[in-house]
């Protein structure tokens, strides 16, 4: 007797969580997927300048919120160099690839 309760209550477990999964398996309304792709195109691009730390969160969450101009981006690059403490030079040189990366 026992075993056959068992039995119903795995299958009724079993059917719910195929019923959630079923839900959760639904393709992405437009609006999410263009997030998703506006998500992935900024990391792409936030990866290709080598954002790190604020300045990554800086970049992402302008460019997330379509507020990236070149304004933005200078300040974002400007802060990366003096998060790595580059100088001179050095400096020079990374806010010159930072800002003329292409998109």
């Amino acid at each position: 007797m026992r075993s056959l309760a068992t039995t119903y209550c795995l299958a009724a477990g079993l059917l719910l969580a195929t019923h959630s999964l079923a839900q959760q398996s639904k393709p992405p309304s437009l609006a999410q997927a263009a997030q998703q792709q506006r998500m992935s195109s900024c990391n792409a691009e936030a990866s290709q300048r080598e954002l790190k730390g604020d300045a990554r969160q800086s970049y992402m969450s302008a460019c997330l919120g379509g507020k990236m101009n070149q304004t933005t981006l200078m300040k974002v690059c400007n802060a990366q160099a003096s998060q790595d403490k580059l100088a001179s030079d050095n400096r020079k040189t990374y806010l010159s690839t930072c800002l003329k990366k292409s998109s």
